[in-house]
């Protein structure tokens, strides 16, 4: 009865390891590459002048009336709407009777939306230039569940990709320990890992 139950174990270890790891392939990459990319910045905001900068794209004329909303998340969204960008936004520090300055998400480029109320202006800049490194950084710091379908489902995913890693961990470990061929020379890599992991997050730490 022993070897049946290890066997049926196994295949889902197996199965779920394999399964997992290919359905979430275009997120490891993304993780995998940018994290490479930040690594290595300066080769490319220096090297190949990547660097981004705000850029202002346009001026918009804004006077609400009594319509405008009282509080202030609604009217950032307001304003979005009214300036054709409704989607997922932060408001930037504490506005005041002079300013509003709400960020709009974007991989490709966030948006900064100031709203001028003194000027009745809507200021929209852009952080530019896009680019692949810039899209891959931007993809690899999405995060948080915000009411958009996009950012919801990427927040599954990412939760999913955190929570297969783990297994992809255990698993790993389990099917090595399986393999009585290879125990020791697994035993030598996990025990080589751990040591300097624990040796250089102590150095990081001083």
């Amino acid at each position: 009865m022993g070897k049946p139950r290890w066997a049926r174990l196994d295949y889902w270890m197996r199965t779920l390891h394999l399964y997992t790891g290919l359905f979430l392939v275009p997120w490891m990459m993304v993780y995998a590459v940018s994290a490479f990319c930040l690594n290595h910045s300066s080769w490319f905001t220096e090297g190949l002048q990547l660097t981004q900068k705000w850029e202002t794209l346009r001026e918009v004329e804004f006077t609400p009336g009594s319509e405008l909303p009282q509080t202030r998340e609604e009217q950032a969204a307001a304003i979005l709407r009214h300036v054709d960008l409704d989607g997922p936004h932060q408001i930037v520090g504490t506005p005041s009777a002079s300013e509003m300055v709400v960020i709009r998400y974007s991989v490709t480029g966030h948006y900064r939306v100031t709203w001028q109320p003194s000027r009745s202006r809507v200021v929209v800049a852009r952080f530019q230039p896009a680019s692949a490194y810039s899209v891959i950084n931007a993809l690899h710091f999405q995060h948080r569940y915000r009411p958009y379908f996009a950012h919801l489902a990427w927040a599954i995913v990412v939760d999913a990709t955190a929570l297969s890693t783990v297994f992809w961990v255990i698993s790993g470990i389990y099917l090595w320990a399986r393999q009585r061929s290879q125990r020791l020379l697994g035993g030598i890599c996990l025990i080589a890992g751990l040591v300097l992991f624990t040796v250089l997050a102590i150095l990081l730490c001083r």
